[in-house]
């Protein structure tokens, strides 16, 4: 494994090009572990919405303080839990 050394950077451009572009994988131990990783078995789904029902969910998610994602997704569940507690889902 090499040693990163850090060179004397005179400006944040030039310090963020370095950091960009630099390749990392001379500096990681190879011992095979590295590249092993679990996958979940659920992901996250994208899904289309309308335009003015966006602008609604972000207001509201702005308001909340919660990312629009975070609101979507209580929302879903709190609508799910009502199908089902009417016997609808």
């Amino acid at each position: 494994m090499n040693k990163l050394e850090m060179p004397e950077f005179k400006t944040y451009e030039e310090e963020a090009a370095f950091w960009d572009n630099l390749d990392t994988a001379p500096f990681m131990e190879d011992d095979g572990k590295w590249f092993r990783f679990e996958t979940p078995s659920k992901r996250a789904i994208r899904v289309a919405i309308l335009p003015e029902v966006a602008d609604q969910l972000i207001r509201r998610a702005q308001a909340q303080r919660v990312s629009v994602e975070t609101l979507v997704n209580v929302l879903l569940v709190e609508l799910l839990h009502e199908s089902a507690a009417q016997g609808r889902g």
